[in-house]
């Protein structure tokens, strides 16, 4: 029973219904090695006798211990550290003896500064109410909850709204009258941000994905930048679309470049410096160029290819700019030992000619540092600790990190801003990656709230027999939640900024992420269930008060328990073209979630030449990801039935012959006509990779592969100046618009 309960109070799953609807249960060993996760102090993948360390953290004394702490003490301590409430039904929870007579005293200090106060008898007050109990031994405590009125005990209470207000209680103790706690009461909105979403009469919004890296562009240091995003920006609004969807923006592991997933981030709350624009930063006409030619010559890479005489000319920078654009497989290597060593002479120029003299840009400067504060600190240190003694820096200073960050959010901001000015009325759509690398700063700077003896991932199924391990650290959700989820706060504040939506990736780790053991002598893993009604509360205000719309990305395993929640706060559902069927077939437009993003694809799936041409099945073949020529044929005889089964929906719409065959169709045409059927659904919003507009045929990413394929380096095949010249670009985006345009529900 000990132990039941504390795999139950840790949130360890007993089961779950798999991709196919059927119900697994997770065994004994599987959940109690995941257990051994959360509760290991010391890494037990390296303990002399495993078992050992297993027995000791499973002692019958551990267990009692550890489900005292979590079951039994809050009932204790008067007030929970953290509690929430709804707008609409204001309520107080706090602890008491159930023998207890005396009067307490409750004090509201309100957000606005306003502050409150009245004593209650629980036992006799009319307002207070008994919605639980506990026994220690011998005594009952009582779960009483305050229904909060304009008027309590005939006192007038101020208006109260939505915040983070705090709470205090006094004279619960009997041997301490004086005593105190305090805790924090989250008054929460029911949604999350609405404003803006389009009415049953309005015109449906659409918009551009595309990864930001992968703009290519005449001005750019091999690689797509926020001054790349101003000219998309400009192209995106041109055509009347109202958003454009990027990539993770989050900061990357200097320390290996080459490892560029946006998914397995460094840090989330921090941009990756190498979307600076160069030449946009003020400091830029400062910089010595030769200076800074001395510098790069010493590297072996790129500069080898420029003629000792370039290097002596003006031109010299554009030569190299030139040299870092002709490939079109991003080289992470030489970009970021090109664009640091920049970066880092635009900071001396900075410290020169701003902070030396204390101008406005050097408060200013000064000003978004102390609003950081400690966990901006937290992560400059680390970044001088990951860039020592590599190439491409020279002994940064943190202050170094913190202006590379201060230069990346305004950049980022002008480009929200000038989205905004173009009539766009969402702009950006940023992304919130689910996890983090282990070695990141975001975990070594708060390793008390990550479990590092696991990663996070997927259960096997039938298209991953072994599951999928993402190499992601996850939050420890009682530390979280001992935490008063301030970091979990500070994320979406981070991630919210300076666009109109924010997509969170994999959102059921709000309810639950499936858990695997580092060693894996611990089991096969388990899913781990996370606080949803606290994470959900947190998101509606902090979505609201930054004017923040919310896209789930609910693709996969969806859990019943979390849809109704998603779609009672607001949130959006995320939707993929080619996982859309209903009985094995396309889903009709008409039939598209209405509160929904509709993707006709992403960076996890072939564009659509490739889906088309069979490209793709070539690519896994060659990759070993498909087992052998049998099983391709088997699959490339489930696309010919896919590709009839679209053929047949765009002809049925009326936007292609119905002559048209596998054989004969335009591939022109049926492009136009894919996403001009699409853009006739009900979703609320709907995108377009912009690889697609471009009839782009390779992968950002095949899924699966590591060192196989160069995940996350392709470029797009044309520059902006190319995609804003192209006219059958534009005469796609029209036709979308259009589609767009006539959809009502």
């Amino acid at each position: 029973m000990g132990l039941d309960k504390l795999l139950y109070l840790q949130g360890v799953a007993i089961e779950f219904n798999d991709c196919n609807g059927e119900y697994v249960r997770i065994s004994d060993a599987d959940r109690l090695g995941v257990l051994t996760c959360m509760l290991t102090k010391v890494d037990a993948s390296q303990s002399d006798c495993l078992s050992t360390a297993t027995e000791l953290l499973l002692s019958e004394e551990s267990i009692a211990k550890r489900n005292f702490q979590l079951d039994a003490k809050p009932w204790t301590q008067a007030l929970p550290p953290f509690q929430h409430c709804d707008i609409e039904q204001l309520t107080l929870s706090f602890y008491l003896p159930d023998n207890f007579q005396q009067q307490v005293e409750i004090k509201l200090q309100l957000e606005s500064g306003e502050c409150y106060q009245f004593a209650i008898n629980a036992s006799h007050h009319f307002q207070c109410r008994v919605v639980g109990d506990y026994r220690i031994d011998a005594q009952v405590y009582l779960h009483y909850q305050l229904q909060i009125s304009t008027d309590v005990c005939g006192s007038e209470l101020p208006h109260i709204g939505f915040g983070y207000h705090q709470v205090s209680i006094s004279g619960y103790s009997k041997e301490d009258a004086d005593k105190q706690i305090s805790a924090t009461w989250l008054v929460a909105p029911t949604k999350t941000y609405q404003r803006g979403l389009t009415t049953q009469q309005a015109t449906k919004e659409w918009g551009i994905s595309v990864q930001l890296y992968s703009l290519r562009s005449e001005n750019q240091w091999g690689i797509g930048d926020f001054g790349d995003l101003l000219q998309l920006i400009d192209l995106a609004a041109s055509q009347k679309a109202a958003f454009i969807l990027l990539n993770p923006l989050h900061a990357l592991n200097i320390s290996t470049p080459e490892e560029a997933s946006p998914y397995s981030p460094d840090d989330r709350r921090r941009l990756n410096p190498l979307y600076i624009n160069i030449e946009q930063v003020a400091e830029f006409n400062d910089i010595d160029q030769p200076k800074l030619l001395s510098r790069l010559s010493q590297f072996d890479g790129i500069l080898s290819q420029l003629e000792n005489s370039d290097l002596e000319t003006i031109d010299s920078l554009s030569a190299l700019k030139h040299l870092l654009n002709q490939s079109d497989w991003l080289n992470y290597t030489e970009v970021s030992f090109c664009k640091y060593h920049v970066l880092q002479l635009l900071y001396e120029q900075f410290c020169l000619k701003q902070l030396n003299c204390n101008s406005q840009r050097a408060q200013q400067f000064k000003d978004f540092v102390a609003e950081q504060g400690q966990p901006l600190t937290q992560f400059c240190l680390q970044q001088v600790k990951a860039s020592a003694n590599l190439d491409g820096f020279d002994n940064p200073a943190a202050e170094f990190f913190a202006y590379l960050q201060f230069v990346a959010e305004q950049q980022l901001a002008k480009c929200q801003l000038h989205a905004k000015q173009q009539q766009m009325s969402i702009g950006l759509v940023r992304d919130l990656a689910v996890g983090v690398s282990a070695s990141g700063s975001e975990v070594t700077s708060h390793p008390e709230l990550f479990c590092t003896h696991a990663s996070i991932g997927a259960p096997p199924d039938r298209f991953a027999p072994q599951g999928q391990n993402w190499g992601l650290v996850p939050l420890d959700p009682i530390a979280l939640k001992q935490n008063s989820y301030q970091f979990f706060i500070n994320l979406l504040r981070r991630n919210m900024q300076s666009c109109g939506a924010l997509r969170i990736d994999h959102v059921m780790s709000l309810l639950r992420l499936w858990w695997w053991p580092n060693n894996s002598e611990l089991g096969g893993g388990a899913y781990v269930y996370y606080p949803l009604d606290s994470l959900m509360a947190i998101l509606c205000i902090e979505s609201q008060r930054a004017r923040c719309r919310v896209i789930g990305e609910d693709l996969g395993i969806i859990p019943t328990e979390i849809i109704t929640c998603l779609e009672s706060a607001g949130v959006l559902s995320n939707q993929l073209f080619y996982f859309n069927k209903q009985q094995q077939q396309f889903t009709a437009p008409k039939q598209y979630k209405q509160h929904s993003l509709m993707m006709l694809a992403n960076h996890d799936v072939p564009t659509l030449a490739a889906w088309w041409t069979g490209a793709d099945l070539t690519l896994r073949r060659s990759l070993d990801l498909i087992a052998d020529e049998q099983a391709l044929s088997q699959l490339q005889a489930e696309r010919a039935d896919d590709k009839q089964q679209l053929l047949d929906l765009v002809i049925a719409h009326n936007q292609l012959d119905a002559t048209s065959t596998l054989d004969n169709v335009d591939y022109q045409a049926l492009l136009s006509a894919w996403i001009q059927v699409c853009a006739t659904g009900k979703a609320e919003l709907f995108s377009v990779q912009l690889c697609d507009l471009i009839q782009e045929r390779l992968s950002v990413n095949v899924p699966g592969t590591w060192h196989e394929y160069p995940n996350w380096q392709r470029r797009l095949p044309k520059t902006l100046t190319q995609i804003i010249n192209d006219d059958e670009v534009k005469l796609l985006m029209q036709q979308l618009a259009a589609s767009r345009a006539e959809v009502t529900n």
